[in-house]
């Protein structure tokens, strides 16, 4: 097999570390595929001392934030294609030349795959399955997870991320182009990461606060607002 390229991004702030070495060394290990791997963090993050011996691209910011740090780290994107993963998750092996073959195969600049969701222990739970792209249906939910491989040269067109709204920066970004291209799309039911669901991790925390679920609906309301008409439970709650 032929050697490929990538580049990874993770986010990191106040994370756990033991999850955060796992998920570096998973894409340290990739196959057949050499990786620059770019971590964000935060000025006095534990991270810092965390990664001093581990060959990564360390960016250290100013202050947190979602969008603020993948703006930052995009930057410093070496190679043609790249994804973003959490550092609590952990890539199969094949994830990345697996994808970046499908796209060159099939000419296409996105590949969004399933991926197993995990308990804390990385115990199997169940696989999560999509569908094929369409930009009516991505108005009426996200369903292309943030870990999905990008061609570098079409993000820089769309970039950077939008920072307008907490967390929405990935689903206001594949809009973008899933509105004049969806084209460009590629989905893959091959297992492409291992996604841990742990007490701490933001969805679950939200299901157990009404005033940050209410802020964030509102919020995706006025994100998809700028798209045109309203779909699906957004159009429902918004008359």
């Amino acid at each position: 097999m032929d050697r490929l390229k990538a580049t990874v991004i993770i986010n990191t702030y106040n994370g756990n570390q033991k999850y955060l070495l796992d998920s570096v060394n998973a894409i340290k290990n990739q196959n057949n595929v050499d990786v620059q791997l770019i971590v964000s963090t935060v000025k006095n993050d534990n991270s810092i001392f965390t990664l001093k011996d581990h060959d990564v691209d360390l960016l250290i910011n100013d202050k947190p934030g979602i969008e603020y740090q993948l703006n930052n780290a995009t930057k410093k994107i070496k190679n043609d294609w790249w994804c973003y993963i959490s550092g609590n998750d952990i890539m199969e092996k094949n994830k990345l030349y697996t994808e970046i073959s499908l796209c060159k195969d099939n000419n296409k600049k996105i590949c969004y795959s399933a991926y197993n969701v995990c308990d804390e222990n990385m115990g199997f739970l169940y696989k999560k399955e999509f569908f094929e792209y369409s930009f009516n249906k991505n108005l009426e939910g996200n369903f292309i997870h943030d870990a999905a491989l990008i061609n570098t040269e079409l993000f820089f067109k769309y970039a950077p991320f939008n920072s307008k709204y907490d967390n929405l920066g990935f689903w206001n970004l594949w809009l973008r182009i899933g509105k004049s291209n969806q084209e460009h799309f590629l989905y893959s039911n091959h297992t492409d990461f291992n996604y841990r669901l742990s007490n701490d991790s933001r969805h679950v925390l939200r299901k157990k606060n009404k005033e940050w679920q209410k802020k964030e609906f509102n919020e995706r309301i006025d994100m998809l607002s700028e798209f045109g008409e309203l779909k699906g439970k957004y159009a429902k709650n918004n008359k």
